[in-house]
């Protein structure tokens, strides 16, 4: 079967900040003369394309378009439902209803197993079908490349919340604040937290990542000075976060028993969805980092080539106050597992925190200093 002249965009798993951005570029990019006729977006995923829940991107008008830039989350809704073997004759069957012979999905791990399914699928129907993967991910999620976007505007929303959650806890009634993000498998958006601190503003004082286990005993006198020190105190962990006994640390766990065995009111937070997609804290370089890769999709299949994920790597040093220059690149579909990026060793601290090595990583991601907070002297 030839391949179809339109293209789709599907999203799969949580949106992100950027995510609209991507979608953006696409269309811009289609917009100035591509080979596709017709973009149509779907709704709820692959299922959706199986129920025909499909909206026609082209009929929207430019202004909606460019407003997409500065919308956070995704217009498409991503829901995860990974199809089965069976579906794969009815999606290929849907995608020729429409003449779509392009396929751009984006999103974390979701959207590599979607690309991969949807490649296999019509290769075993003997439909032409160019498939390509933009990974968007507020955990850093996808490992191609230096960086996801997403995670930028993500870390930037956890960096102010935790230094938030210092002035409250200094402020409170509640000495002691556990906040919990996202973070499973890796410890990427916990440990960007960690560019909260400046001389005024100590919290968090301590990280805990599910790469590296934390001695519980260790840790309620680490804080236990903490609290002598600075009158509060600011622990970030995730859900995948253990202690020495492979024992959960997540939030509430980690909560009662700091507030048990330092004798002091405590509370938590879990910053999940508010983290991936805060609008108010979308950074500069990631949304033109999104909107780039969105338009660079859209000139591979001008190219008929198939199969390639789109990634952002760093030209140089590209580390601290200094910025960073992106490059763009690309890796066969093949390439990216579907399992999440490593957080590296060199990246992990001394006791429960992270390196200097990421610290000047991870600052330029940000898009710009930090609001800064009076302290009394």
């Amino acid at each position: 079967m030839a391949r179809g002249e339109n293209g789709l965009i599907v999203a799969a798993g949580a949106p992100t900040a950027v995510t609209n951005g991507v979608i953006a570029g696409i269309l811009d990019q289609v917009g100035e003369g591509a080979d596709l006729l017709e973009v149509w977006g779907a709704i709820a995923g692959l299922p959706g394309v199986l129920d025909d829940r499909i909206i026609d991107l082209g009929m929207q008008k430019h202004k909606t378009i460019e407003n997409l830039r500065r919308t956070p989350g995704s217009v498409l809704s991503g829901r995860t439902r990974f199809l089965t073997e069976e579906e794969g004759p009815r999606l290929i069957e849907a995608l020729q209803k429409r003449d779509i012979g392009t396929v751009f999905f984006l999103g974390g791990l979701p959207a590599i197993e979607g690309a991969k399914f949807a490649q296999q699928a019509a290769k075993d129907a003997g439909y032409e079908l160019n498939v390509f993967c933009v990974p968007v991910s507020p955990e850093n999620e996808v490992n191609a490349g230096d960086h996801c976007p997403g995670y930028g505007s993500a870390a930037r929303f956890a960096a102010i919340a935790t230094r938030d959650a210092g002035r409250g806890a200094q402020g409170g009634e509640e000495p002691v604040v556990i906040l919990e993000f996202g973070g499973a498998g890796a410890g990427w958006l916990a440990a960007s937290t960690a560019l909260a601190r400046d001389e005024e503003n100590p919290a968090p004082h301590a990280i805990l990542l599910p790469e590296s286990a934390t001695d519980l005993d260790e840790l309620v006198e680490e804080m236990r000075r903490a609290h002598q020190k600075y009158g509060y105190v600011v622990v970030v962990t995730t859900d995948g976060a253990t202690d020495t006994n492979d024992g959960a640390l997540d939030a509430a766990t980690l909560t009662d028993a700091l507030s048990e065995r330092l004798n002091l009111p405590a509370r938590y937070d879990r910053l999940g969805l508010t983290a991936s997609v805060s609008g108010a804290n979308i950074a500069h370089a990631d949304a033109n980092e999104a909107y780039a890769l969105g338009q660079l999709v859209v000139r591979l299949s001008d190219d008929n080539l198939s199969g390639y994920v789109v990634a952002l790597g760093r030209e140089g040093e590209g580390k601290g106050d200094k910025g960073y220059k992106t490059i763009e690149m690309t890796l066969q579909l093949d390439q990216v597992e579907e399992l999440p990026r490593p957080f590296p060793a060199e990246f992990v601290g001394q006791g429960n925190g992270v390196s200097d090595a990421f610290l000047e990583w991870a600052r330029p991601l940000l898009g710009g200093a930090l609001p800064e907070y009076a302290a009394l002297s």
